[in-house]
């Protein structure tokens, strides 16, 4: 029954169209080449208005036919090749180009600029192996990766405040290991898990972001800059914003059969992530440890019929890991779903 005091009505359309083709060539029994191309071609519009009804306390003015126009055509490519060693063991590569469209960003509730981030284009290459390991019963993936990326886009969130501003930073820098596999212990049990290490930083000597606000007060490690009564932080040299460093996840699964192919089944899974900042800006506040989660889940299963009755828990130790923050007048962040348990009755067709 409480009335609206700001009423934005935004409009916003997206059009997108693409050619593409891929091709592969044996080169020799075990050597394989494959490379595509793509063609895209993007458009988006954006209308929008506030209106501030009659008798609202709110301080923000009318806007009215607010518009915005954003797009561009890009040439995408990819180029891989597979070898085969031998039958545990392949060898792969891949060199690719890929292509992000412009964006508009326009929540005018509560600001009045509408905000545009120009194309994105990446250059990417990677290569690693597929290994089949104790006659099929494991198997080991590692990959090792490098990217670069021009004209990045970044949202910046809150700051100044209550909104967010589309930007683009002159270059972005990524490079890291992946390592995940899988083996079958006997008696019914498997174990799965990976690992990787990932490290991504901002290349834009003079781009700058607004920091929390002083009803906020976060402790800002980056360098700073006052413009007005503004307070910008440069950020180059900075991750990603919610790129955690390391990742990992581990899966420990039984199964044991009980005839007329129905089976009793219970696995356990677990996943962490370290270091990880949850804005462009760095400051000690913003900066995450380390955060996991695991869950648990069993039952029965008839492979026949598709039918399957299963018990479950998520987050099992209850942890309140940060998901995301607002900085505009607090220190707020949001988090995770806390324990949840519950039965599943389930039917495959």
């Amino acid at each position: 029954g409480i009335a609206p005091t700001v009423v934005p009505d935004v409009i916003q359309k997206s059009d997108s169209w693409s050619i593409f083709g891929q091709g592969r060539y044996q080169v020799t029994d075990a050597l394989k080449l494959t490379a595509g191309v793509r063609y895209t071609d993007d458009s988006r519009d954006f209308w929008g208005r506030r209106i501030i009804p009659a008798g609202s306390p709110s301080t923000a003015k009318p806007l009215d036919n607010v518009t915005k126009s954003v797009g561009d055509e890009q040439v995408s490519w990819d180029v891989s090749a597979l070898y085969e060693v031998n039958d545990g063991l392949n060898l792969f590569a891949r060199v690719a180009n890929g292509y992000r469209g412009p964006s508009i960003q326009g929540r005018i509730a509560s600001a009045d600029i509408v905000t545009t981030a120009d194309s994105e284009t990446v250059m990417s290459y990677e290569a690693g192996f597929k290994a089949r390991l104790w006659d099929g019963r494991a198997r080991l993936n590692a990959t090792a990766y490098f990217y670069e990326v021009s004209d990045p886009q970044f949202t910046a969130i809150g700051g100044a405040g209550n909104f967010n501003q589309l930007l683009n930073a002159d270059k972005g820098e990524g490079y890291g290991l992946e390592v995940d596999g899988d083996v079958y212990l006997g008696a019914g049990f498997s174990l799965a898990g990976g690992l990787a290490w990932n490290h991504t930083e901002i290349k834009d000597k003079d781009l700058q972001v607004g920091v929390c606000s002083a009803l906020a007060n976060c402790t800002v490690t980056d360098r700073m800059v006052t413009v007005g009564s503004a307070r910008l932080a440069y950020i180059d040299g900075n991750p990603f914003p919610q790129a955690p460093e390391w990742t990992a996840n581990l899966t420990l699964s039984y199964v044991h059969p009980i005839g007329d192919d129905q089976e009793l089944f219970a696995a356990t899974d677990w996943v962490m992530q370290k270091d990880f900042n949850l804005f462009l800006y760095e400051s000690v506040e913003f900066m995450q440890d380390t955060a996991f989660e695991g869950g648990l889940r069993a039952g029965w299963r008839d492979l026949n019929r598709g039918l399957e009755a299963a018990v479950y828990v998520r987050n099992i130790t209850d942890e309140a890991n940060i998901l995301g923050a607002i900085d505009f007048n607090n220190l707020t962040a949001f988090v995770n779903e806390p324990r949840m348990y519950g039965v599943e009755l389930s039917k495959r067709f």
